[in-house]
């Protein structure tokens, strides 16, 4: 995973790039790249904001605001790159494009939904393992109290 900074600023160039595509009129087939490092970042800036939902810190208010204005960008630059295609690029181009996008961001959402799934497991399993073992250490010191009267 990467942070929703680095991910806007990967849809941005991702979108440079496509739009640079579009208006030297290359097909989509040479622009792959850009079109995976795109579905990637709006699967990442996707999975952020359902994380950050999920958070408990921070300002409530400046993650809005935040939110909001990143959203709004990504939309624009959304129907700047839409407006191109439909002016520079053949007929049904930009559903094509879609589609594409729509299957990379699905799969790349999947895998970091497992990634986070992972953490999330192993981030309990030491949490449990370091409450074991302080309760077993809790435990012998408690006998060794009850048996010598001090707990070492």
């Amino acid at each position: 995973m990467i942070d929703p900074i680095s991910a806007f600023a990967m849809l941005t160039s991702a979108h440079s790039a496509l739009k640079k595509c579009v208006s030297m009129g290359k097909d989509l087939s040479s622009a792959t790249s850009a079109i995976a490092s795109y579905a990637k970042a709006e699967a990442e800036l996707g999975f952020a904001k359902e994380q950050k939902k999920k958070g408990i810190f921070g300002s409530v208010m400046d993650q809005a605001i935040e939110q909001h204005f990143k959203e709004e960008e990504q939309n624009r630059l959304k129907d700047e790159l839409r407006s191109l295609f439909l002016l520079y690029g053949s007929a049904g181009q930009w559903e094509r494009l879609q589609a594409t996008i729509a299957q990379a961001r699905a799969e790349h959402r999947k895998q970091l939904q497992e990634k986070q799934r992972i953490q999330d497991r192993n981030t309990m399993i030491v949490v449990c393992t370091v409450l074991g073992v302080a309760g077993i250490g809790s435990i012998i010191l408690f006998a060794n109290y009850l048996k010598y009267g001090t707990p070492f």
